[in-house]
């Protein structure tokens, strides 16, 4: 059985789902995308939802 240091320490860095950036959060976090990218959709999301007729 691997020892919990070797494991955390043999993860590889977390990217971006949507862009492949290296995120910074730690490995544990649920957090698929980055800022940047989370600040896009949220803008696009607000767009379209107040430009519906």
């Amino acid at each position: 059985m691997t020892p919990i240091t070797t494991f955390f320490r043999n993860l590889e860095s977390k990217c971006c789902a949507a862009c492949g950036q290296v995120m910074s959060e730690q490995a544990e976090s649920y957090m698929t995308e980055c800022f940047s990218c989370q600040d896009l959709a949220t803008r696009d999301a607000y767009l379209y939802y107040h430009t519906k007729k």
